[in-house]
């Protein structure tokens, strides 16, 4: 709770004092891109000094042992076009173990499998967006977008679960909170000038414990939402 309270006073600083570095209401969108000598010309969106809140939704997409999917939300303040910082970003896992690993322990008479798994995730992460642009589609439509990465810290909430051919077949041999490294890339694509469209690869690399030592442990996520930027443009 403390490090949401922290998180929340520094939103909140930041909304009181981060609107002067978007375009001034006053100026108009060709002036502020002659002024700032933007390359790429009326942009549908301008992120700096602005708010984007997304919700997510994803899976796991090479996990032989676990099933797992992920509902969560990111907030993010954007310092530039260029660089942002993604305040917090949360998701919950609900997972389940797959047939092919359950046919795996029964077949081959396993006693012990163990696996470290995510219940959730709280991160922190630095926002690069390099590269922004438009794609014309059948000939008048055109489609705004931006790439971007991500790294950062934070922990996350894993159970380490036992698979064995004798009863009972499933159990947690262990609970805990891990450090986390997050990082990934993204695809932005604005459907208007206050939402878009986010398809979102990363990688959620736990330091958990299986077999009773602490190891790396990668959780590669493949996720798609919705963001809304405040305020719209």
């Amino acid at each position: 709770m403390r490090i949401i309270q922290i998180i929340w006073m520094v939103v909140v600083f930041l909304s009181l004092h981060g609107w002067a570095a978007g375009t001034p209401r006053s100026m108009s969108q060709a002036d502020y891109e002659r002024e700032s000598q933007a390359v790429v010309r009326n942009k549908l969106y301008y992120k700096p000094g602005k708010f984007e809140v997304t919700g997510t939704a994803g899976l796991l997409p090479y996990d032989d042992i676990n099933n797992q999917y992920f509902v969560g939300g990111k907030l993010s303040w954007h310092m530039s076009d260029t660089w942002g910082w993604e305040v917090i970003d949360v998701q919950k896992a609900f997972s389940s173990v797959t047939a092919w690993a359950t046919n795996l322990v029964k077949s081959k008479q396993i006693s012990n499998l163990q696996t470290p798994r995510l219940n959730y995730s709280i991160s922190s992460n630095l926002l690069f967006s390099p590269f922004y642009g438009k794609l014309r589609i059948f000939g008048s439509s055109l489609v705004y977008f931006d790439i971007y990465s991500a790294l950062g810290l934070g922990f996350a909430g894993t159970e380490t679960l036992k698979l064995s051919n004798t009863a009972p077949n499933e159990s947690t041999v262990r609970t805990g909170f891990d450090p986390m490294i997050n990082f990934g890339v993204g695809f932005k694509f604005f459907l208007n000038r206050y939402m878009g469209l986010v398809i979102d690869l990363r990688d959620y690399l736990v330091f958990a414990e299986n077999y009773g030592q602490r190891s790396p442990k990668s959780n590669y996520t493949a996720m798609v939402g919705l963001n809304f930027f405040l305020p719209s443009f």
